[in-house]
């Protein structure tokens, strides 16, 4: 037994064989498998007899269809395979397509340029062209990265603005008729030529139509009452309302929208008429489609000083074609009354006051009048400025975009002043104070609307009223003016240091009239034409853009209040003349039986608004209380429409009653076509511009005011000799309508000769 302890002691190992394997980076052991691939490994079946003998089977029943089909059906097959590879195609296309998107997107993530652009590019040609020749423009004179900031930072809000003002003009309304009725053009009204608002407006007026029918066919009863045509007139007019058109007498037929007074049931067939006039909707649509193109326009900053001041040039290119196819039209046109007499269009025309001369002289001469009066009342005169928000103004002095602006239009500031002029006056008028003056309409640079008021007032009352319109003027977006409120509200005392009041109103009514005098206007400082603190540009050279601008917003430019009416002022100045040539007077002579209207009349005559107001009555008294005013008539004429409208007979006294009515215009003139035309090759339909009737025929004027003025050295024009034999008097139901016209002027004559005389 041995004397050991402890753990045995291990055994020693084998000694190592050796490996004849050479290493390779993986030992044997844990080396990958080799890949298994089926198709490599599987032998190909053999064909068996019996698969063979099913194909042959296969191939000769398909011969046999083949053979039995016709040539229709072998050409519907052929069609049919055609559609299938022309579809696998369009797919190729479209996969295309989105991977060219998805490309385009993610390039988009690196250059917000290129979706801009991509933007501006699908837009119509009147919003693109102007915008993307300002960006080739500065690509080609200031280089990429210019023409790349113009288009984040400018163009993008640009074309923002653009879809908020869309989304405003085409309410949900107006987008499920046009979706609706298959009225797509409605969506793109602003794109349209004046062809393709014709086809756009009889297809309206032929939707109106047939809801009119149907209105008709449930409605009415063979009793039927004027209520009934009432019901069927709010659902065709409502339809018209959401085309965001005003419907006609809408604001009088309308029970939730009518103040006053019973319902004007006669008014029903004229404004039942209109709604399915081809030729209304064509008006409507056409404005509409004007004021939408414009205010876009406005939105994408292409109306301010930088650009085009007032009005775009897009509408003002427009205006332009207009005037000229309307001075074509008045040159190939004439007057002609019932006795064949004729005037010549162009010269009453340019006699009137539709010539800006005759206007302007016409408004300075009544502003004199009121400064005259003035100082005999000794009113002082104030100048007073008022201006819109800036919520109203869509772009900065800058040519930048205001951030403050709301979508809203020219419209509506022009509203918004005249709602503001509204709510000074019923406050005036609970205080017992009194103005009377002249108002001017101008646009800012972009073509928002602002005012311009000279008025009269009494001394005392200056301070309360400059208060009652500041605080009305400042009301509205307070907090945006702090505590200077120049930007909105200016009010200056007119004194003889400053100049009078009629000097003062001169360069407000000549820019916006004819220019005439602001071409001569030299600036004292600088010793060139002066200036518009608005555009920076010649202030004579900005009139066509003021007169284009009222016209398309129809904005009035000019009002007097406070005074007797000025209607009455043009048709006494006519009976003026009109007595003078008939009786030959001596000077001075009494010309109406009634002695205050002949000082109205004289006062009238002699050009003297001053005299005329004092003889009316004076300054700041209801036109019931005026010694003459205008006398109005029945037209003898329908309208296309069937309605017999009111027309200026002359004048009366509200004192004397209707036994003082003096008859001014006793011809009914037409217009007509010239027979010999000096320019054959002119369009008689041009004057796209000029209303000429629903249908384009000849309207009757009416009793129309024509006063032409004759040289001293050309005797005045006579009528024709009449070459038929007087009518019989004795049997009065076989005149003709020209014979009783005849008749009835020469008893005017008579009877305004014996008042006179007697």
């Amino acid at each position: 037994m041995t004397n050991q302890r402890g753990r045995t002691q291990p055994t020693q190992p084998q000694p190592y064989p050796g490996n004849d394997e050479t290493f390779a980076g993986v030992y044997s052991w844990n080396k990958p498998n080799t890949a298994i691939n089926p198709l490599l490994e599987i032998v190909p079946a053999q064909r068996t007899p019996l698969a063979v003998m099913m194909a042959a089977y296969q191939a000769d029943q398909q011969a046999a269809i083949e053979a039995s089909l016709t040539k229709e059906e072998l050409k519907a097959r052929e069609r049919r395979q055609w559609q299938i590879d022309t579809l696998d195609e369009h797919e190729l296309f479209l996969d295309i397509h989105l991977a060219r998107l998805a490309q385009s997107h993610k390039l988009q993530r690196h250059f917000p340029a290129v979706e801009v652009q991509a933007n501006l590019n699908s837009q119509p040609k009147f919003i693109r062209k102007p915008l993307q020749q300002r960006i080739d423009y500065l690509r080609r004179e200031s280089g990429d990265e210019r023409a790349n900031a113009f288009l984040t930072e400018i163009v993008e809000s640009a074309l923002s603005r653009l879809d908020a003002m869309r989304k405003k003009q085409q309410t949900i309304a107006y987008q499920n008729i046009a979706s609706r009725e298959r009225l797509d053009d409605l969506l793109r009204l602003p794109e349209l030529n004046q062809k393709e608002v014709k086809t756009l407006a009889t297809m309206v007026a032929a939707h109106m139509d047939m809801l009119f029918d149907d209105q008709v066919t449930k409605v009415l009863t063979d009793e039927t009452t004027p209520d009934e045509i009432l019901q069927i007139y709010q659902v065709v007019a409502s339809e018209a309302a959401r085309l965001c058109i005003t419907p006609p007498y809408w604001y009088a037929l309308n029970e939730c929208l009518r103040r006053r007074g019973e319902v004007p049931y006669h008014l029903l067939p004229g404004a039942l008429a209109r709604l399915r006039c081809a030729e209304w909707w064509y008006r409507k649509l056409w404005r509409l489609r004007s004021e939408w193109r414009e205010e876009q326009l406005r939105a994408v900053l292409l109306v301010h000083k930088h650009a085009s001041a007032y009005i775009s040039y897009d509408a003002l290119t427009h205006k332009r074609e207009q005037y000229r196819r309307m001075l074509d039209f008045i040159r190939s046109h004439e007057f002609v009354n019932d006795e064949g007499v004729t005037l010549d269009m162009e010269t009453v025309v340019n006699a009137s006051t539709s010539n800006p001369r005759m206007r302007r002289n016409e408004m300075m001469t009544t502003m004199k009048g009121l400064e005259n009066l003035a100082e005999m009342r000794s009113d002082c005169a104030v100048f007073y400025t008022i201006t819109c928000p800036s919520q109203y103004h869509a772009t900065l002095a800058n040519g930048k975009p205001n951030p403050k602006w709301t979508t809203k239009t020219v419209r509506e500031s022009s509203d918004y002043l005249v709602d503001l002029f509204s709510g000074i006056r019923k406050k005036m008028h609970r205080m017992g104070l009194r103005w009377y003056g002249m108002r001017v309409a101008e646009a800012h640079h972009d073509g928002t609307v602002h005012w311009h008021l000279m008025c009269f007032m009494r001394k005392k009352h200056r301070t309360a009223i400059t208060k009652i319109m500041r605080d009305f003027a400042i009301r509205k977006d307070r907090a945006e003016l702090g505590d200077d409120i120049k930007p909105r509200f200016t009010a200056e005392l007119i004194t003889k240091r400053k100049g009078s009041p009629t000097s003062y109103i001169a360069k407000y009514i000549s820019k916006n009239v004819d220019g005439r005098q602001m071409k001569t206007v030299i600036d004292k400082a600088t010793g060139k034409p002066l200036l518009s603190k608005e555009t920076g540009k010649p202030l004579g050279d900005m009139v066509e853009n003021a007169v284009a601008w009222a016209s398309l917003h129809r904005v009035r430019q000019f009002q007097f209040f406070g005074i007797p009416s000025r209607q009455a002022y043009r048709e006494l100045r006519l009976l003026a003349g009109q007595l003078q040539r008939k009786l030959k007077p001596k000077k001075g002579a009494q010309l109406l039986p009634d002695k205050k209207m002949d000082d109205v009349l004289a006062a009238a005559d002699a050009g003297c608004f001053a005299t005329y107001i004092h003889h009316q009555g004076g300054v700041l008294i209801p036109r019931k209380y005026h010694t003459v005013r205008t006398a109005y008539a029945i037209a003898d004429v329908a309208n296309d429409y069937g309605e017999h409208g009111t027309q200026i007979y002359g004048i009366w006294s509200p004192r004397l009653g209707e036994e003082s009515r003096v008859c001014t215009h006793s011809d009914n003139w037409k217009m007509v076509a010239k027979p010999n035309n000096d320019n054959p090759n002119s369009d008689r339909n041009a004057g796209a511009g000029f209303d000429v009737g629903p249908h384009g025929s000849s309207p009757s004027l009416g009793l129309v005011a024509i006063t032409v003025p004759t040289p001293d050295d050309e005797a005045p024009r006579q009528r024709k000799k009449r070459t038929t034999p007087p009518p019989d008097f004795n049997d009065f139901d076989s005149f003709t309508y020209t014979q009783r016209r005849e008749l009835r002027n020469r008893l005017r004559e008579e009877s305004m000769i014996k008042r006179t005389l007697s």
